[in-house]
């Protein structure tokens, strides 16, 4: 029978047609399905292709390199592999396994591993950390990294200390080679975890003692990787660089770089010295590189005794770990050929030639000669001198006679870390001008007598009932007058003042200003009396140290070039003297010259103890408000008396100095960031006014219209 006819026929005797038959397919031959046949040689194709693929994607560890990378792989696309490993696991004891061409080389190199990197004691102490410990980006964490135990040894007890002020969560991360575990470590330095609070972190990666440079490198990348997501470091510290591994330095100055996180280095053998560091909370470390100090002398005639002493004291203080000054030094038109030489070959900073790129950063600024520069140019060429370029450039005002302390500069950075970049932050001070070195000896007007405050006179009780605390010793504190001796000024304040003394004299060419008697001591420059005015104006003040930080000499001291002036009887032969106009003064000066009165020179801080040591309070900088205050005569005072003061004498500067008259002078005026217009009326100025002092001239104004004044009192 025909094969079409067996497919529709359901029986041969049938007749007719079943139409509810349905034929059933016959396979084309039998025992073998070509179309199954060829769906089954697909997907095993399909499984060969996958299989190939992960293979060479993702080769045996015994033909990868340490970087994950395919031997044959072009170096830029390598890319290291560290794997987070849970704690629960167990890691793998005894060398790793050598490669056939490590086997070929010599058996006693032990650092030879370059597999890929898990971390099986690292999650532990990570997942430990609560969010009151803080996962965000500003939090209380600090971290200390080490990778020798020599390094863990030397930061160990800084780690230690400063849990006892209790102002950061403190960190410390042991990521390295060495194959003793975390509590034979600690055992060693005899640190217990119960007294000290310190969070411990194991970031060695498996087989971390056979591994390779290159290995170790990116081990302590990944675990800082690790450790940054779940406590976001504000500040990482480490050991000397000098000390540490290489590829650990380097792998933390990366991380660092890249989390924007300052990695700080304590000097090798200055670990003491810097325990300061200790007192400081994250936001302050956080903070570490960001003030730049300018340092600015003035070096009048005849001055190059006086000049190389305080260029020799510059060069030989510490600036190890810390972002060193730039210097600018002013010279006069005679340069002295010893001052010259000594210039010549002064390298800056110090230690500059030791870098690879040896660059000197020190400048020379030389003045063109005039016969009499009055106190009004010699203030404008001064202050052209320096502007600040960023919110963090401060600038250190050096006198010729000064010779500074080895600390002075870690002093600097002290202040400057807890006042403007602690994350508690500190009452008042936005109403410092700056810091000083020194202590006065003098007041502002030149007279004897300045006794520096004492422990017993401190503004808070924790200190005057101490008993532990000296009250007869000298404490820190804040004046209401400027130094040019050894004075920093802040940043904004220093442009604050450039703006100040641009209205200034503006006030006194339209001849608005009146002369006001001169207050500051003419033996002093003159730009210091249009800064004493702005800090009257603003209730800005002076922090002083407890200690001096500087010397201040006396035999070779000269009286600034704007106040020299002629005897009552000149000598004949003395030609050189220069003419001296008292009516070009903006200022009404004394009748008699000037005269330097010698003062008892005291000794600095020496810097053979650590800064901590010598500054009362084991080194605790106490609040501001709790320091005493000194108002500009001197007298005993408070940041709110000083406050009422100012309002009187802004009313005061505005009528008879700054060209308003007296009801312009009464108006509550709007001040705007750096700028002092509100304290001047000026054609070029437009005021702007409070809207509460709009209300109250609007209301006058309706009281006056209201209530017309009789005839006979307008007669009056």
């Amino acid at each position: 029978m025909p094969y079409h006819s067996r497919i529709l026929s359901k029986d041969e005797e049938l007749g007719k047609r079943d139409d509810d038959f349905r034929p059933k397919r016959a396979p084309t031959y039998n025992g073998f399905n070509v179309l199954r046949w060829r769906k089954r040689r697909l997907f095993a194709l399909i499984a060969g292709l996958v299989l190939v693929y992960l293979f060479v994607a993702n080769p045996p560890a015994d033909l990868r390199r340490v970087d994950g990378r395919r031997y044959g792989q072009p170096a830029a696309q390598r890319s290291f592999e560290t794997v987070p490993t849970s704690y629960s696991r167990r890691e793998p004891t005894g060398p790793p396994p050598r490669l056939v061409d490590d086997r070929e080389e010599d058996d006693k190199d032990k650092q030879y591993y370059e597999g890929p990197i898990k971390f099986y004691r690292l999650a532990s102490s990570l997942h430990a950390i609560g969010r009151t410990m803080g996962q965000r980006n500003n939090n209380r964490n600090v971290l200390f990294a080490a990778s020798s135990l020599k390094s863990v040894a030397n930061l160990m007890p800084m780690a230690c200390e400063m849990t006892k002020w209790d102002r950061n969560y403190v960190h410390m991360a042991i990521m390295g080679r060495e194959n003793m575990s975390l509590d034979q470590i600690l055992e060693i330095n005899g640190v217990s975890r119960d007294e000290f609070p310190v969070a411990f972190h194991d970031g060695r990666g498996d087989y971390s003692e056979y591994s390779t440079d290159l290995r170790l490198e990116v081990a302590v990348g990944g675990a800082m990787r690790h450790i940054n997501e779940f406590m976001h470091p504000q500040a990482i510290i480490m050991d000397d660089s000098a000390i540490e591994d290489k590829p650990f330095t380097r792998a933390l100055r990366a991380r660092g770089k890249e989390y924007r996180r300052p990695v700080i280095e304590i000097p090798e053998g200055a670990y003491e010295e810097f325990m300061w560091i200790t007192r400081l909370d994250s936001g302050s470390l956080g903070g570490w590189f960001k003030p730049q100090i300018d340092i600015l002398v003035h070096a009048p005639k005849e001055s190059s005794g006086s000049l190389i002493r305080l260029l020799k004291s510059l060069e030989d203080a510490n600036y190890a770990g810390l972002r060193p000054p730039r210097l600018t030094v002013e010279l006069p038109n005679n340069i002295d050929k010893f001052a010259g030489s000594y210039l010549s070959g002064l390298q800056w900073p110090p230690g500059g030639d030791k870098s690879p790129v040896g660059e000197n950063t020190l400048t020379l600024r030389h003045r063109i000669p005039v016969d009499h520069a009055s106190s009004e140019q010699s203030s404008l060429r001064f202050l052209e001198s320096f502007f600040p370029t960023s919110p963090d450039s401060h600038v250190l005002l050096l006198s010729p006679q000064a010779e500074l302390s080895p600390q002075y500069l870690q002093y600097l950075q002290y202040i400057i870390l807890e006042y403007r970049y602690s994350s508690f932050g500190s009452p008042y001070s936005g109403e410092l001008l700056g810091l000083s070195l020194d202590i006065p000896s003098t007041f502002v007007n030149g007279s004897g007598g300045f006794q520096p405050p004492v422990v017993a006179e401190m503004k808070a009780h924790r200190y005057t009932d101490d008993e532990n605390f000296n009250q007869k010793s000298r404490t820190p504190f804040v004046y209401q007058a400027p130094s040019s001796t050894a004075s920093l000024i802040f940043s904004e304040k220093w442009a604050s003042f450039h703006d100040f003394v641009s209205n200034r004299l503006a006030a006194s060419h339209s001849g608005k200003a009146q002369k006001v008697k001169k207050l500051v001591s003419e033996t002093e420059p003159a730009w210091l009396e249009y800064m004493l005015e702005l800090m009257r104006a603003r209730n800005w003040h002076m922090l002083h140290p407890a200690k001096s930080f500087v010397t201040v000499h006396n035999e070779l001291a000269q009286l600034p070039e704007e106040f020299i002036r002629e005897e009552k009887a000149p000598k004949e032969d003395d030609s050189t003297q220069p003419p001296y106009h008292p009516e070009e003064e903006a200022f009404l000066t004394a009748d008699e010259p000037p005269k330097i009165v010698p003062h008892r020179e005291k000794e600095s801080v020496s810097g053979t103890q650590a800064l901590h040591e010598t500054m009362p309070f084991r080194g605790d900088l106490p609040e501001i408000p709790h320091l005493p205050l000194l108002d500009y005569r001197g007298e005993h005072s408070s940041f709110p008396e000083t406050n009422e003061i100012r309002q009187e004498y802004v009313t005061y500067f505005r009528e008879h100095i700054g060209g308003c008259d007296a009801q312009q002078a009464k108006r509550k005026r709007i001040g705007h960031g750096l700028g002092t217009d509100d304290l001047f009326c000026l054609p070029d100025l437009e005021p702007e006014y409070d809207e509460e002092d709009e209300d109250e001239q609007v209301a006058m104004a309706i009281a006056e219209a209201s209530n017309p004044t009789p005839p006979h009192a307008r007669e009056a």
